[in-house]
């Protein structure tokens, strides 16, 4: 470090510690310094060869490292990112949220689609993705709307993530989640203006979604999404969850019930199309429709954490994880 100048130790420094420490993006870190994004990412480099940096590898991340494989192994997963479990369960989602952006970041590619669901994760992503990973983007919402809810409602959603992608094309369902009825979803759906927005959703070159556990505190009762007495007749039918809007038994098989007639957004046959399909959830209660999701195969890369991961493979292999 002795050959570099005072102001050369002051820059590299104010990089590092924005870029490791504040969490900004390469490209939020080049428009706060005025320089070049390609000139900061030379620069991160140098951090750590000069040594600004140290990059530490906790024991945790390798007993992670080993969850993924095994996760990959058991479901069949293009990739398992299981992420350290926090001291503050409160904390876990918007971690999850991280990481999922993250993933999601890398896989963009220039003139994609990305198709989004909702929920606390989601949104926790949306507000953590990486300013423009690629260009000419299409966000393209799969659910539809909530009467209330700013952060989790997925009209703010989608919205958020199209700011940050910077999208060239922005696409919501101008409906409710859920249809009053299996008759007026099917009006709703046949109106040339949902038609549109369904056929951009169905064929999304990416999903990132959330999975909706069924539990009295859940935030698809909280907010509105189904009622209590949904809730309840749902767990008489047998579901676990919800999963693409969808509710689900233990199999991941859609159950009987009038609630599964009434989602105005993509059919789960529709969206086994989408070349790749991410799920991020984790945390006791989410347990059962993570499994559900996994084994009725809707999800090509799996989000969670630690606790939930070993839960998982224990329950899949009988104990012998």
């Amino acid at each position: 470090m002795s050959g570099y100048s005072h102001e050369e130790r002051e820059l590299l420094s104010r990089i590092a510690w924005a870029y490791h420490v504040n969490g900004m993006t390469q490209a939020e870190v080049a428009d706060w310094l005025g320089v070049s994004r390609a000139r900061v990412v030379r620069l991160l480099q140098v951090c750590r060869d000069e040594g600004f940096v140290q990059i530490i590898v906790n024991t945790d991340r390798a007993v992670c490292n080993e969850l993924e494989r095994q996760l990959e192994a058991a479901f069949g997963l293009r990739r398992a990112i299981v992420i350290p479990a926090p001291s503050n369960p409160r904390q876990l989602n918007h971690n999850l949220g991280q990481a999922a952006a993250h993933y999601l970041s890398g896989a963009l590619r220039d003139g994609n689609s990305l198709g989004l669901g909702w929920g606390t994760t989601v949104a926790a992503a949306a507000s953590s993705v990486p300013v423009e990973p690629a260009q000419g983007l299409t966000v393209v919402s799969m659910y539809g709307g909530l009467p209330y809810s700013i952060v989790v409602n997925p009209y703010e959603i989608v919205t958020t993530f199209s700011r940050r992608l910077k999208a060239s094309q922005t696409y919501y369902i101008a409906a409710p989640m859920f249809a009053p009825s299996p008759e007026s979803c099917r009006l709703l759906k046949s109106q040339e203006l949902f038609r549109s927005v369904y056929a951009r959703a169905i064929q999304v070159d990416i999903a990132l979604i959330g999975l909706g556990e069924l539990a009295v505190n859940a935030t698809n009762i909280v907010l509105g999404a189904i009622t209590r007495e949904d809730f309840r007749s749902l767990v008489d039918a047998g579901a676990v969850g919800e999963v693409f809007g969808a509710f689900v038994d233990a199999a991941g098989q859609p159950v009987d019930h009038p609630k599964n007639h009434c989602f105005m957004g993509p059919t789960l046959e529709e969206v086994r199309s989408i070349p790749l399909r991410i799920a991020a959830a984790g945390g006791p209660s989410k347990t059962a429709i993570l499994r559900a999701a996994l084994v009725g195969g809707f999800a090509d890369v799996l989000v969670t954490d630690e606790t939930t991961a070993g839960t998982l493979l224990m329950a899949e292999t009988g104990g012998e994880s």
